[in-house]
């Protein structure tokens, strides 16, 4: 009887202590936020300016509302038929964090911001998703795709998300300004 009482009390305190070591919230791969953008109510249309729009090729943005997995999005996107580039940014009810460790991302920061980046459909069409810590509770998605190639064939992934990194930036510094 005794032999089973001291495995349990082995097995108890081996249990506590590794309890020990891991508690409390992992650390974040994300640097301090420059500043918190509140995605719930922020205009996403006013992600580029007219004169940012202009430099794209694209009308004005085009709203949208959808339902993720995780909970509603708000979507705001904008097409340039002429050189085959789509442009969205798209508010998700998650951290950025939980976009870390899939397949084919990478963190980064942009302006200060922790982001995530992440590829898909390189062989026809693509897309580059950088997803940005703007707040504990929500983030937002930046996309860019190609959606045709240019003479040279489809664009690397290096040049889609070479446009989504500027992107960011501007969409980062034009919400932030409209941010209450």
């Amino acid at each position: 009887m005794a032999r089973p009482v001291l495995i349990l009390f082995v097995l108890v305190t081996v249990g506590a202590l590794l309890a020990g070591c891991g508690s409390g919230e992992p650390e974040s791969p994300f640097p301090e936020r420059p500043a918190e953008i509140d995605v719930s109510t922020v205009d996403l249309c006013r992600a580029l300016t007219a004169e940012e729009q202009a430099e794209l090729g694209v009308e004005p943005g085009r709203a949208r509302t959808g339902e993720l997995s995780n909970g509603p999005t708000r979507i705001c996107g904008w097409s340039n038929f002429d050189d085959g580039n789509g442009y969205g940014v798209q508010t998700i009810a998650d951290g950025a964090v939980v976009a870390v460790g899939g397949e084919d991302t990478t963190v980064d920061v942009i302006d200060g911001y922790g982001v995530v980046l992440a590829t898909v459909y390189g062989e026809s069409a693509p897309l580059c998703n950088i997803y940005v810590d703007v707040s504990d509770a929500e983030s937002i998605r930046v996309q860019v795709q190609a959606t045709q190639g240019d003479a040279g064939g489809i664009p690397s992934f290096e040049t889609v998300c070479g446009r989504a990194r500027a992107l960011t930036s501007k969409v980062l510094r034009n919400l932030a300004a409209v941010t209450p």
